[in-house]
């Protein structure tokens, strides 16, 4: 499903360049035909002229947006590299540029608040080590740093949004910067000038242009389809004197993986468990399907789909067809790893919450017969 156009204002925006003393004006179009042109200095706003609030964020934030869009451009980035590094700034600093409370001289610079975490200052939290207390707080240079860090890693452009940030970062809490992978997409096709940043490139890392270029699958006479092409590990039956009542499928690589409606159906559930945490890896300790997606079929059949590694690509009431994807392979809620539970629920009485222990089936057998086997085969 491709999401809706950003509703935003149509205005141009002026931004100074400031390069060797002199000044010049980067216009960035919202929501226009052109994009931001490419800059290697520091952006700023000129006097008497803002930039446009964008959802959240604030003028100087998105001032700030447009700066590490900048340099991310004359860099040659690809788009889905300004989505992780707005998305570091929006977890390190919610996009301002801050000094620090024991680093003097950051006071004496522009700033937009103040921190207190050790000797870090600026939209990146950099420390010593990333330039001196100038640099670090001017948002073009410690733009181009982590872009620089960023570049550098084997495979960033696969990455989970989290685990390429924190490749960076080296942050105490890893997971945080995945909650901001919405708005920073959002705000970087805002920058752009594009109701949604996968026009460009820049979604995720699987389908980077969207789901719809994924393109459709082979259905057979019956109607079904595997939901993943993936060998079965854990199977459907008891364990620890609970019912699992599916299967997990999984196999080497098959983190960010796209999952398929096994038939068509309208989506009845599309949410994340309330006792869990959904935009991050889960752990065995943890309960619960994490992100999950419910489709009812006919003849009073469901579907379940677990452990989806984000928002499924789906909303509830949305018709969809046998092989459409409805969201990517994670590891989200209990789990072990990434991979797909995968369930069939039978008889199923209306209504979105019944399909349940009660009327699930082993789909093993269930897919077999229409035609669907479950494994590593297309």
């Amino acid at each position: 499903m491709t999401r809706k156009p950003i509703a935003l204002a149509v205005a141009v925006l002026a931004l100074g360049v400031l390069l060797c003393g002199g000044t010049v004006v980067l216009p960035v179009l919202m929501l226009g035909q052109s994009q931001a042109e490419a800059a290697a200095c520091e952006v700023s706003t000129l006097p008497g002229e803002a930039a446009p609030e964008v959802g959240r964020w604030s003028s100087a934030q998105v001032a700030n947006a447009t700066a590490i869009v900048a340099v991310g451009r004359q860099r040659q980035v690809p788009a889905r590299g300004h989505v992780i590094t707005l998305a570091a700034a929006m977890q390190e600093s919610t996009l301002r540029n801050l000094a620090n409370a024991t680093v003097p001289e950051s006071l004496a610079l522009p700033h937009e608040g103040i921190g207190r975490d050790h000797d870090s200052v600026g939209l990146f939290q950099q420390r010593p080590g990333w330039g001196t207390v100038r640099e670090r707080m001017t948002p073009s240079y410690a733009a181009a740093r982590f872009y620089e860090a960023l570049t550098r890693i084997d495979g960033w452009e696969r990455m989970r949004l989290t685990d390429a940030a924190q490749a960076v970062q080296r942050s105490g809490y890893p997971e945080a910067y995945q909650k901001w992978e919405d708005d920073a997409e959002m705000l970087a096709a805002a920058v752009f000038g594009v109701p949604d940043i996968r026009d460009i490139g820049g979604g995720a890392p699987v389908a980077p242009c969207g789901i719809d270029d994924l393109g459709p699958v082979p259905v057979g006479p019956s109607g079904w389809v595997q939901p993943l092409h993936a060998f079965v590990g854990s199977p459907f039956g008891p364990r620890n004197g609970r019912l699992h009542a599916g299967v997990d499928m999984s196999r080497t690589d098959v983190r960010g993986d796209p999952i398929r409606a096994a038939s068509g159906g309208r989506v009845e559930q599309v949410m994340c468990d309330w006792y869990t945490t959904c935009d991050r890896d889960g752990h065995t300790r943890a309960r619960g399907c994490g992100w999950y997606v419910d489709i009812r079929h006919p003849g009073h059949i469901v579907t379940r789909y677990c452990h989806l590694i984000k928002r499924p690509e789906v909303s509830i009431g949305q018709q969809i067809a046998a092989g459409s994807v409805i969201g990517f392979v994670g590891n989200s809620g209990g789990s072990s790893g990434p991979h797909l539970h995968f369930e069939v629920h039978v008889n199923v009485p209306p209504g979105p919450y019944n399909a349940n222990s009660s009327n699930a089936v082993d789909p093993g057998p269930f897919m077999r017969a229409r035609g669907a086997p479950l494994g590593a085969g297309p």
